[in-house]
């Protein structure tokens, strides 16, 4: 059972797509999928079929966001030098979340009418 879990889901593997022998060491932030066209220098009828071209199952979608997330610490936290703005994006990030959360919450109090 352990062996068709562990096959089913490629949890703890490299992408498919990855060769040592022509990629070299395996970086986390690279797509090592075939390129494709950046989504900003698309034409507008170039969007949709850009789209499904996109995997969108959950593993390519947590590959993506595992991807995005690393390019983002390497660039503000592992840097040779660091000069706190990871820190900032951080409380910008909780910052961000607090006011989603009070909206809602706030919202009665602007509901009073004045006669």
């Amino acid at each position: 059972m352990g062996n068709a879990v562990r096959t089913a889901s490629n949890f703890g593997e490299f992408p498919k797509e990855y060769n040592p022998k022509i990629h070299g060491a395996y970086q986390a932030d690279r797509f090592y999928g075939t390129p494709d066209k950046p989504f900003f220098t698309l034409k507008l009828n170039e969007v949709i079929p850009w789209m499904k071209r996109r995997d969108a199952s959950v593993t390519g979608t947590a590959r993506f966001i595992s991807r995005k997330l690393y390019q983002h610490q390497r660039t503000w936290h592992l840097c040779a030098k660091n000069r706190g703005v990871g820190l900032v994006h951080f409380g910008l990030f909780f910052a961000f979340l607090g006011m989603l959360r009070s909206f809602n919450h706030d919202r009665h109090l602007d509901d009073g009418k004045y006669h």
